[in-house]
């Protein structure tokens, strides 16, 4: 399947905003100045160190928007996460930030660092995909972007493997990977063991549907056959239990996994749609391409899409209505940073009609699909008593079993231990 979300038309969007405005200054609650007109500095912290040209450019089109705007502080770090975590010990953390998604297992704590965006009911309006970071109701950060999840690969590997049609079931993707390892010297599928396996989170409701954490909290366990998190733990066992692995993934980093795909020593690898881009650009002459996540639901495919990064707020910012025009700017098409990222704008008013049709008959499911606050509360506490809320410890334990059998139980017992596990959490909060 092609890069359906990639290279889909996209309609620029008229941005509204009111250009001249004169920034009115006045005593926060602190003693500190406060701007409620959009002008003046505001600083954007981000996890982006190679859009400094990307960045410049949004900048200039956002001055040009509101010339009252007199300067936009970039600042970025490769280790986001911790390095805006340890920022957010403060209340120095920019004024506009990328959401640290490690705090998705704990959506309570959004009030007390970002500002609220507006309710979920009316932001979904307006927005595809407001349940990134939202809590009892709230949207405390919105999408930059719309990116499909799926396998990417490189269609040469697969070729002279043999695999004619990119898989469609699980079975099949397990087939694939045995032609692969037959008949080329690739590597079938990167586990991106450091860094990468959280996002396989992403990919639960493709396995489960939406309401996977509301059905999974009625069957009373994660872990049965079938269940979302068990799909994945037993794919992962099967990928390094029959070699179709890296050897050593804790050596492999993915900024190497990125160029061994596109060298075509790699086959695939479990991502989103931007980093498509990135992979082709490492690439000379191999077809880099996108599938969806090879499960079917309800009898098809399904069509996954998330965000890259999510966008919020700093609640201690002192200049917040220059930020959210900014914010909302950024996320338009307008920024042409959706583009960038391979992605689409998730406003909705963007959308063209191959687009709107695109989300009307596909059987769609979104990484962070819309949850009611007290199923999202118990399951996520849950998940974290037992573990698994982000999956990264869970899948790097299946990846050591079935790469160093000797030197751990069997995979059965530790699906027991964790079956047990989700139990007695469920006892617990069900007091």
């Amino acid at each position: 399947m092609k890069k359906w979300m990639a290279i889909l038309p996209l309609i620029p969007m008229v941005f509204t905003g009111c250009a001249g405005n004169t920034p009115n200054e006045g005593p926060g609650t602190n003693g500190e100045t406060v701007v409620d007109e959009i002008g003046g500095t505001i600083t954007v912290v981000t996890s982006r160190t190679d859009a400094d040209i990307l960045f410049a450019d949004i900048e200039e089109e956002f001055k040009a928007l509101y010339p009252n705007v007199t300067d936009i502080i970039w600042e970025s770090s490769a280790d986001y996460n911790n390095y805006i975590t340890t920022r957010m010990n403060t209340t120095d953390y920019g004024d506009v930030l990328f959401v640290p998604f490690s705090m998705s297992g704990e959506p309570e704590m959004y009030p007390n660092y970002f500002e609220p965006l507006g309710k979920v009911d009316e932001l979904g309006k307006m927005y595809i995909d407001v349940t990134e970071a939202d809590y009892d109701g709230i949207v405390y950060g919105l999408p930059t972007a719309i990116n499909s999840l799926g396998i990417i690969y490189n269609e040469q590997v697969l070729q002279a493997a043999g695999v004619e049609t990119f898989p469609t079931t699980m079975d099949e993707l397990l087939d694939a990977c045995q032609k692969i390892k037959d008949n080329t010297d690739a590597i079938p599928f990167f586990t991106n063991y450091e860094k990468g396996l959280g996002t396989w989170g992403g990919t639960l409701s493709s396995f489960g549907g939406e309401n996977f954490k509301a059905d999974t909290l009625d069957k009373g366990t994660a872990f049965a056959e079938g269940q979302p998190i068990r799909q994945v733990m037993d794919l992962f066992y099967a990928l390094t239990a029959n070699g179709f692995t890296e050897p050593d993934p804790v050596t492999l980093d993915f900024a190497q996994g990125k160029q061994m795909i596109a060298d075509g020593k790699i086959a695939m690898m479990m991502k989103g749609s931007q980093d498509v881009k990135a992979i082709e650009e490492l690439s000379e002459g191999n077809d880099i391409e996108i599938a969806p996540i090879p499960v079917q639901l309800n009898g098809k495919t399904s069509l996954a899409f998330g965000a890259p990064e999510v966008v919020g707020i700093n609640v201690n910012s002192t200049n917040k209505v220059t930020a959210r025009a900014f914010l909302n700017f950024l996320i338009s098409e307008e920024s042409d940073y959706a583009d960038d990222l391979g992605g689409m704008s998730p406003s909705i008013a963007d959308f063209t009609d191959e687009e709107q049709a695109l989300f009307a008959t596909n059987n769609i499911v979104l990484t962070a699909p819309p949850v009611t606050p007290e199923v999202e509360s118990l399951y996520t506490s849950i998940a974290n008593e037992v573990g698994v809320a982000r999956l990264t410890d869970v899948l790097q334990h299946v990846i050591n079993m079935g790469l160093y059998p000797d030197q751990y139980g069997t995979y059965e017992a530790y699906v027991a231990e964790l079956e047990a596990s989700w139990a007695k959490a469920v006892s617990e909060y069900a007091k």
